[in-house]
């Protein structure tokens, strides 16, 4: 009884670890192109515009990112919910009494599922790409990839 509880347990935090491992890549993606053109200044005053201030946006530009993200929200929406319906039903499944076979199928259509998620939002960053002059995709780049660039850590001090 023992050995079933712990074969559980563990199958459970490798199924959630590579869960949380095969999401993180998405997360930047999904955090820029989530950020709403909304936020850009307007002439008149308002909030910072973040991101997209930094890029200098025209007016025409800002539009047709605020078309791409409204094109792509409820089908954003409706993938990632069903990522999280499945990683419900996942966890239901290896605490349950499901076979192995069971367990992998569900696995499989939630790696399915995120991968469609992660397509989509990787052609919304290419249709904003393409709206971007050379000197706004380098920012953008930079902007995307900063915050997934981790300074490298000090070299240990060495003892002689």
């Amino acid at each position: 009884m023992l050995i079933r509880r712990v074969s559980i347990l563990a199958v459970t935090m490798l199924a959630f670890s590579s869960t949380i491992a095969l999401a993180k890549p998405t997360l930047l993606l999904r955090q820029v192109i989530a950020q709403s053109p909304l936020s850009v200044p307007h002439p008149n005053g308002g909030k910072s515009g973040g991101w997209l201030k930094d890029l200098n946006l025209t007016s025409q530009q800002l539009q047709q990112i605020k078309e791409i993200h409204n094109q792509s929200k409820q089908q954003i929406a409706q993938k990632s919910q069903e990522i999280r319906q499945g990683q419900q039903e996942l966890h239901d499944l290896i605490t349950g009494t499901a076979t192995k076979e069971q367990v992998r199928g569900k696995y499989n259509q939630i790696e399915l599922v995120k991968q469609q998620l992660t397509d989509t939002q990787f052609e919304n960053t290419l249709a904003i790409r393409e709206i971007l002059n050379p000197e706004q995709r380098q920012k953008f780049a930079d902007r995307m990839y900063k915050k997934n660039v981790r300074p490298n850590p000090p070299p240990a001090a060495q003892h002689n």
